[in-house]
């Protein structure tokens, strides 16, 4: 049971949870306010992990499977809103949407990752208590 909790916060391994997709490296997370800017073009982020991004387009988004770009992603909390700028690359693309891997973190990279989750994790954390 407390791996299953551990796992929902994105702390555990997932072992004992049968919501987490074994084809994943990494836990995606959803319920976020967050945008992928392009250019003068901003994007609603659907899910995301520490692997990486899956964002909403317009049908005509023209991107293809292996472009690589370079994208500021704004997670918007209540109390901040933390930018990252990533090179991305795209592995899937579907009418109304574009799944793109990160390119390696660097270490200050990985720090505001993990700023970004522990966010993510205190505001799931309030809602629960708000919500029980």
């Amino acid at each position: 049971m407390l791996n299953t909790l551990l796992t929902k916060l994105g702390l555990g391994d997932g072992s004992n949870n049968l919501d987490v997709d074994a084809r994943r490296r990494h836990i995606r997370l959803n319920g976020l306010r967050a945008d992928v800017e392009m250019g003068q073009q901003s994007f609603p982020v659907r899910d995301w992990s520490q692997g990486g991004v899956f964002f909403e387009t317009l049908p005509d988004s023209r991107l293809v499977e292996g472009d690589r770009l370079v994208a500021t992603i704004r997670f918007r909390f209540p109390h901040e809103t933390i930018a990252v700028q990533r090179e991305l690359r795209v592995v899937r693309t579907a009418r109304r949407g574009v799944a793109a891997e990160f390119a390696p973190m660097s270490n200050d990279d990985r720090k505001q990752f993990d700023r970004i989750l522990d966010n993510y994790h205190a505001e799931s954390f309030l809602a629960s208590q708000v919500a029980a």
